[in-house]
């Protein structure tokens, strides 16, 4: 019998995080920690002109790259449930979690993306409304605008996928002081361009110190992605942006609330702000 619960993952990095719930859960159930190996460069379709900036060396989109892993294995290893984050070289698992991917068996992109392996290795099943990530807060963070003291700021992350496009953040003019954008160059750009905000953006090593930015934060706003995944495992005040076309996951546990419409985002801002 084996010392370790070995997973094999060939899926993204927001994917990986909502993973993480059942095998914190699977691994204080058995008293193992757990080998993870990551697939890199399987090849990625979301959905028609949908625009994702991870890519393989040849410019296609691909689900994790090596420059994603590199980010997202510091995160992996502080958590006490992992013994290790390696790359998938053909090494033999007991848990593959690409089976939930079997198109003939399940139908994606439906149903909420943390009960996507439970379909497949029920032991996972757990209570969602739990923390699953443990990460140790930050006073300041590198902005492109200096450091900044995170207590009092919201931290904002808008991917060019899963959008809303009925959504405007003009509102958020008022709001600016208190706002920092945490994502890519390119996602701030256009984030700020689109509703004339002069906003900062967050700079950050690895995804350990971005999960720690978002715990440290006075709360989060984004739509369904890394970022929102990281704030939903560590249950801080968040608000999810809903993609009418393919809601695959919602807030789980206290402190989270999604939208569909305007009213509601700013409903929700207001009482996330004050």
């Amino acid at each position: 019998m084996s010392e370790f619960i070995t997973v094999k993952h060939s899926f993204n990095s927001g994917d990986l995080i909502v993973l993480l719930s059942g095998l914190k859960h699977l691994s204080i159930k058995t008293g193992k920690k757990i080998l993870f190996y990551q697939y890199l460069n399987l090849p990625a379709f979301y959905y028609n002109e949908a625009v994702h900036p991870v890519k393989d060396n040849k410019g296609e989109m691909v689900c994790m790259n090596e420059v994603m892993w590199e980010m997202m294995k510091p995160l992996l290893q502080n958590q006490e449930y992992i013994e290790k984050a390696e790359t998938w070289e053909g090494q033999e698992v007991e848990y593959d979690i690409d089976l939930t991917r079997d198109s003939k068996s399940i139908p994606m992109p439906a149903g909420l993306l943390h009960h996507y392996s439970w379909t497949i290795y029920p032991e996972m099943s757990c209570d969602l409304s739990e923390k699953w990530l443990n990460c140790y807060p930050l006073g300041e963070a590198e902005t492109t605008k200096g450091k900044i003291n995170l207590s009092d700021k919201i931290i904002i992350n808008r991917t060019e996928r899963y959008q809303n496009v009925y959504i405007s953040y003009y509102f958020l003019k008022n709001f600016q002081h208190k706002i920092i954008f945490a994502g890519t160059e390119g996602e701030h750009e256009k984030f700020c361009s689109a509703w004339k905000l002069g906003i900062p953006r967050l700079i950050v090593k690895d995804f350990n110190e971005l999960a720690r930015v978002i715990n440290s934060s006075a709360g989060f706003v984004g739509n369904q992605s890394l970022c929102w995944h990281l704030a939903d495992a560590q249950k801080v005040p968040r608000i999810l942006e809903l993609c009418p076309k393919f809601p695959n996951t919602f807030p789980t546990g206290a402190n989270g609330h999604a939208f569909y419409k305007q009213k509601s985002l700013e409903y929700y801002f207001d009482k996330l702000i004050n």
